[in-house]
């Protein structure tokens, strides 16, 4: 079983971070609740030493995840440390409309945390 502090490990170590995140989500999908609420809880820590854009969009993904799946969001998620305070994050650099789009469609977990991205970043094919 991959946590999501173990995904957030592995792009500390230079992995993709979006390699790290598909990989963490093809397998959160798979388990069982109780599995799944082990899979998010764990603080990802002090030692992660990624982008800040990164840390906020995993606990925006932590507590998306725990509110579609009806499990507890992890305290850790709520951290104030993991919220792009001072300037906002568009995935995909975006641009023009569709940073209006990203602003419209994006999940209240990651506009809550100053985040805009596609309403199905965490959908998997």
């Amino acid at each position: 079983m991959t946590t999501i502090a173990d995904s957030i490990k592995k792009v500390h170590n230079g992995a993709s971070f979006y390699i790290a995140l598909g990989d963490f989500l093809d397998e959160f999908y798979k388990q069982p609740r109780d599995i799944q609420c082990e899979m998010i809880s764990e603080s990802p820590g002090d030692e992660a030493n990624i982008s800040p854009a990164y840390m906020a969009l995993f606990a925006a993904t932590a507590h998306k995840l725990a509110n579609d799946f009806g499990l507890p969001s992890p305290d850790w998620a709520m951290d104030n440390r993991y919220k792009m305070t001072e300037t906002p994050y568009f995935d995909c650099n975006a641009r023009g409309n569709l940073r209006l789009l990203f602003m419209y469609k994006s999940p209240s977990e990651f506009k809550f945390r100053n985040l805009f991205v596609d309403e199905n970043f965490l959908a998997r094919v």
